[in-house]
């Protein structure tokens, strides 16, 4: 038996009398566990050793399995690659409809008896380019083999891949065979939607987080039954119970939602290409930007790669101009938020009547309040890090736990009555662009504006309605929307991502732009797109203008390899955090011992190490950590020590390789960039290692063999895709 808890091991329990032909693995039990009672899932069966005393299960909970043969396949491998439990893996796999019971079966019962009459399917009328007629070929002959390659769809923005994914899954149909397409953002779930409906009518379901309990029941059993063969949804979606499975679609492969940060911390497009290939199903991946993971994996023949070079009807690629907000400043001798050129074409497209979107990948009105007194920064006593002036609700709230308190204007340290605000966001940049076109019908999209449920579609429609001018958002405006009206985009400040102290920085930045710019000029009208920036000369912003993609791979690959990071090496990140400063810091000392010694012991060999360690954790914003912190820890993320501290190379703690060669190299302990976090310390082991199956369970195996602190919890993440 498997229990939704983090411990490696599986449990054995006798059958009582009676209860034989309802024990058979996928289902759920409850049994005595430690000194209670849990709900586990019943994997396997099998005879018992002579003399074995094993407690007996109380009871069986379901008439027939919730977990198929195949999910409990899939979440073997989840637990086994993941560092996992596989109770965890099963757990995070299903929806909570499972707790329902009987009364969920009623609720199934009343929701066929009322369900609408089905829908027709929308007939294809549009003549395929030339590049989409070979690749959806290609696709086709794919569907025949039994066990096909993954197939990367690497095209520009707007060059019809959705239209290749319509045509994939109707072939699919006529099989009689079913199909799932992961989209990266509940957001656009509700946007393919309705294109997805007009095909595909009454076989198409939204399975996603946003759901109710009841919902996602429904959903499922309907899926389980198989009276819905399409499933749109978010990663979660991946794990959708459906027989006959034949086709995953990806789409917008690249972007960063489709990793988990819980445990199991999965990444769809793992998870997909591993169900694709055992269930004999064909996995297709679509974007303009993919990452770096993905294109070595076509190098290096894991995956197929089909190319749309050109986009539909020919239509020319928008042309990007980039304005040096340096010079911008000098000129104006103050913070510049529109600048003239970026001014002057938001004013043009208003007298055109043609759509805009302007982008900021950040919340709020000003993003630092300072004391001109003092100095004192407001900021979160929970996660020390500065709080956001919102306008509108006239607060300061910490993006990262929530918390908020009224903006009274006055210094917390030394209660001067005057602040000073910089920085801004998308409050600010609305606020900036209502004031200089006062005509204009403005909108703002970002986390702040729609929480409340079906905000998002509200927006999205009457942008597509053309009742808004111009659209203001973070980076949820720049994926996948099709609006033929926009012409402009424009980038307020390109800078923001490119800062952050992770190794992925560039790529993430390249991505983020390439796809905004993508969105303008999918119409009969061409687009432009203005990228206001400090750095004019940043390799992600230079190729990003061009949409060269090939060459920012070339020149990012290369800064890759020099210092061994993914796709050219493979990293575990152990978090540890706790509210007790000196807890985190020694756990973490465990872990790197415990690590170390089980990697030295068992002699975990690896590949080609030598060239992969040259400057590993140079790029990794972290601290050179002084052995006293063990007695005397850092106080403060503010303070003047942590200062010093952060602001060191990286050496933190770094020990030599270890392994065969010194192939395998662990840094740390070391505390995360975001040092403090919802109230909790937060410090972190990382591993860098050439490729090896056995790593993630050797990882997991030593530190769940460790008396873990009272107040200490840890996290592994296995292909971290962020380290902050």
């Amino acid at each position: 038996m498997a229990v939704p808890l983090p411990v490696m091991n599986l449990f054995s329990y006798s059958i009582p009398e009676g209860m034989e032909a309802l024990a058979v693995p996928g289902v759920r039990v409850r049994v005595p566990f430690r000194n209670t009672e849990m709900t586990g899932y019943l994997v396997g069966k099998s005879e018992a050793p002579p003399g074995t005393r094993t407690k007996p299960l109380l009871e069986i909970l379901d008439d027939a399995p919730v977990v198929s043969a195949s999910v409990l396949a899939l979440t073997r491998w989840i637990a086994d690659y993941y560092g996992s439990s596989w109770g965890e893996a099963i757990e995070n796999a299903l929806p909570k409809w499972v707790k329902y019971g009987k009364k969920a079966e009623r609720m199934l019962e009343r929701a066929e008896k009322s369900a609408p009459p089905p829908s027709g399917a929308a007939e294809l009328d549009r003549v395929l380019s030339r590049d989409q007629e070979k690749a959806l070929g290609v696709i086709l002959r794919r569907l025949d083999e039994p066990s096909p390659r993954p197939i990367l769809l690497h095209g520009v923005t707007g060059s019809g891949k959705s239209e290749i994914y319509i045509r994939a899954i109707r072939e699919i149909l006529k099989r009689g065979r079913s199909s799932i397409c992961l989209v990266p953002e509940i957001a656009l779930t509700e946007q393919l939607r309705l294109f997805f409906l007009s095909h595909f009518g009454p076989e198409l379901e939204i399975l996603h987080s946003k759901l109710s309990d009841g919902e996602r029941f429904l959903t499922w059993k309907r899926l389980e039954k198989g009276e819905k063969r399409v499933i749109l949804g978010p990663r979660s979606a991946v794990f959708a119970p459906v027989p006959k499975l034949g086709l995953i679609v990806m789409d917008e492969e690249h972007e960063g939602t489709y990793k988990q940060e819980t445990s199991p911390r999965y990444h769809a497009r793992e998870v997909a290409a591993w169900r694709a290939a055992h269930e004999g199903a064909l996995f297709v991946m679509g974007t303009a930007t993919p990452s770096l993971e993905t294109m070595h994996d076509c190098e290096t023949g894991r995956f197929e790669r089909l190319v749309l070079s050109t986009r539909i009807d020919d239509k020319a690629m928008p042309q990007v101009q980039v304005v040096d907000l340096k010079e911008a400043a000098m000129d104006h001798k103050k913070q510049v938020i529109l600048a003239p050129r970026l001014a002057s074409e938001i004013e043009m497209n208003l007298k055109k009547g043609e759509g805009t979107l302007l982008l900021l990948n950040r919340r709020g009105f000003s993003t630092r309040v300072q004391c001109p007194s003092c100095g004192n920064t407001e900021s979160c006593q929970s996660c020390q890090v500065s709080l956001t002036y919102h306008q509108e609700e006239d607060r300061l709230l910490c993006h990262y736990c929530n918390f908020s308190r009224p903006a009274s204007g006055v210094c917390s340290f030394c209660r001067t009555p005057v602040l000073k605000f910089s920085g801004f966001g998308t409050e600010k940049v609305e606020s900036e662009t209502a004031r200089r076109f006062p005509g204009a019908k403005i909108a703002r999209m970002d986390a702040d504006s729609v929480r409340k449920k079906g905000s998002h579609e509200a927006i999205l429609k009457a942008f597509r309605e053309r009742k808004i001018d111009i659209l203001i958002g973070t980076q949820m405006i720049a994926k996948g929307f099709d609006f033929p009206h926009v012409t402009l985009v424009g980038v307020v400040l390109a800078d923001v991502g490119l800062s952050l102290p992770d190794f992925r920085s560039a790529e993430r930045t390249f991505q983020l732009l390439t796809q905004v710019a993508g969105r303008a000029g999918r119409g009969d009208k061409p687009g432009r797109v203005i990228v206001q920036t400090f750095s004019p000369e940043h390799p992600s912003i230079l190729f990003a203008k061009k949409h060269d993609y090939a060459s920012f791979y070339e020149y990012e690959k290369v800064q890759r390899q020099q210092y061994g990071y993914p796709p050219y090496g493979k990293l575990i990140n152990v978090i540890i955090r706790a509210k007790d400063e000196k807890k985190a810091y020694q756990f973490a000392r465990a872990v790197r011992d415990a690590v170390r010694e089980q990697i030295t012991t068992h002699r975990l060999p690896a590949t080609k190490g030598e060239e992969a360690q040259k400057g590993f954790g140079k790029t990794i914003s972290a601290a050179c950590v002084d052995e006293e912190i063990g007695a005397q820890p850092v106080r403060s993320a503010n303070s003047e020590r942590s200062r010093r501290v952060l602001e060191k190379p990286f050496c933190a703690d770094s020990m030599p390789p270890v392994g065969t060669e010194h192939e395998i190299e662990i840094v740390g302990p070391a505390p995360l960039p975001f040092y403090k976090l919802r109230g909790h310390y937060r410090w972190h082991v990382m591993l860098k290692y050439p490729e090896n199956p056995a790593m993630s369970a050797a990882v997991a195996g030593a530190v769940t063999q460790l008396k873990k602190p009272s107040g200490v919890a840890y996290a592994l993440d296995v292909d971290p895709v962020n380290i902050l």
